[in-house]
């Protein structure tokens, strides 16, 4: 339904186009999953929503916002960054006036750049491998109408929860772990960051960090745990190929 739905409803700007917009009140969209929504108003007047869904609209429709998630949709009073919020957003979503990107269907390849690690000393001396890397590869994917950073991530790694960090970027959090006792603080983390950018086109990073803290106030130990502090950065770039 939400395949067919999203579709449609951007479409339906050209579909419909015979309506001036200044004389018909378009509808306001949230597309939403776990981790929050991307807001839009794609160009669809209300009265074509009618006609798409195959019901009336409810009262008030016009200051409302019509909310896809998963197979289903709903009309909402809330704020676009109320709903964000419902959904597990930073309750933060800005109305983009442009229908939404939607990747196309087909064979995507993942291909990863070279690492940053000029900020991890230790990396840069042991040779290490990067915890949290994205393995490169080449696979179908059916986005089913909507950019979800979980179809082109699947298989990649365990749970991850994701946010969505405005428009269609998202930031995905693998590891983030802290311990602490009576000497110090240690942390580290492992962050996945992705923009679709155009319908064949998504850009994304991983971000390590490591870091360590101590109450030692040994000059010594300062050093060497300074030398023990790690950021790296791998940048990647998925495209449509097929």
């Amino acid at each position: 339904m939400r395949n067919l739905l999203a579709s449609t409803l951007v479409g339906s700007a050209v579909i419909f186009g015979s309506v001036p917009v200044s004389q018909a009140q378009m509808v306001q969209i949230a597309m939403c999953m776990e981790g929050g929504c991307s807001c839009h108003v794609p160009g669809t007047a209300l009265a074509d929503v009618e006609i798409i869904l195959g019901s009336p609209n409810p009262p008030g429709a016009a200051d409302m916002t019509l909310v896809m998630y998963e197979n289903e949709y709903s009309w909402r009073s809330q704020t676009p960054a109320q709903i964000d919020a419902t959904f597990g957003g930073r309750g933060e979503c800005p109305v983009q006036f442009e229908a939404p990107l939607i990747p196309e269907d087909g064979m995507w390849r993942i291909e990863t750049g070279a690492t940053d690690a000029s900020a991890c000393p230790l990396f840069s001396l042991a040779g290490q491998a990067v915890p949290g890397q994205v393995s490169g590869d080449t696979r179908q994917i059916g986005w089913g109408g909507w950019f979800s950073p979980r179809k082109l991530m699947h298989g990649h790694i365990g749970q991850v929860n994701w946010t969505s960090t405005g428009g269609h970027s998202w930031r995905g959090v693998v590891v983030d772990e802290r311990l602490s006792d009576n000497s110090g603080t240690t942390g580290a983390s492992v962050v996945w960051r992705l923009t679709l950018v155009t319908p064949t086109e998504i850009t994304g990073s991983t971000v390590f960090e490591y870091d360590i803290s101590s109450s030692l106030s040994d000059a010594a130990a300062q050093a060497v745990l300074k030398n023990m502090q790690c950021r790296t950065v791998t940048p990647f770039t998925a495209r449509k190929v097929g």
